[in-house]
């Protein structure tokens, strides 16, 4: 089979990340129609608690934690197709066993990040924010700034995809170099030390909050091991098969 140039490859890359980047301006055009309610699905959880509205405290700051409503939202609605033209760009490279695998990691990424998001949106942010705001008294009263809270969701939307995103690209790394689960489980020292590294850097300076999000990321790390386990008995034998790696 001829090979490519290196070239037709980026052309095709660069083509691909116009149709991403279009639909997220696109979006943000769509958005710009009211931005009040799109800045208003961001803080929702919040202004629920305290019933009141929040403080702009210079006149740029509404423009700017409007802007980054509209950002978040507009990469929410472009992602699918992100996901789409990485598969589409990624496939024709593969070879078929390779193919169903890298599906199967696209489809369960996809999965758990929109049932983490929504339960984070719909659960955790109210609940966090409910618990914020009991600190606030008779000589301390909450005063909250939109671009804070804006930020603080950015932050935390970041980290989500962050804490969702590493187990898959590593799986997908240890497939195509060939490395086997034994390789990963001599690493268990090595992980346990970067989670809890991870955990201080990502969280509060609050010890039970790290020690959570330490043991996320370590928990992470047990559920790749066990499904490089499965991958290894149930399809990497296939690997050694003629006929399976005819790439289609």
């Amino acid at each position: 089979m001829k090979e490519l140039p290196f070239f037709i490859h980026f052309n095709e890359l660069k083509l691909r990340l116009s149709f991403f980047f279009l639909s997220v301006f696109l979006c943000l055009c769509v958005s710009f129609l009211d931005p009040k309610c799109v800045l208003f699905i961001l803080i929702k959880p919040l202004w629920i608690h305290i019933q009141g509205p929040l403080l702009f405290t210079h006149p740029l700051e509404g423009i700017h934690a409007s802007l980054s409503a509209q950002g978040i939202l507009a990469f929410l609605f472009s992602w699918p197709l992100l996901i789409y033209h990485f598969w589409s760009f990624m496939s024709s490279s593969l070879y078929l066993y390779e193919k169903k695998v890298l599906s199967f990691l696209l489809s369960v990424f996809t999965f758990i990040f929109i049932f983490g998001f929504c339960f984070f949106y719909s659960s955790l942010l109210p609940f966090f924010c409910k618990f914020l705001i009991s600190y606030s008294s008779w000589f301390a009263v909450l005063e909250p700034r939109v671009l804070d809270y804006v930020l603080f969701f950015v932050r935390f939307f970041l980290t989500l995809l962050f804490f969702f995103t590493i187990p898959f690209v590593v799986f997908f790394i240890c497939i195509q170099t060939g490395k086997d689960p034994k390789f990963l489980e001599g690493l268990r020292s090595w992980a346990f030390v970067l989670s809890a590294l991870l955990g201080a850097l990502l969280s509060p300076p609050e010890i039970t909050t790290q020690v959570v999000i330490g043991l996320g990321f370590y928990l992470w790390y047990e559920i790749l091991i066990m499904g490089m386990w499965i991958y290894w008995i149930k399809v990497g034998g296939e690997e050694d098969r003629p006929f399976k790696r005819i790439k289609s």
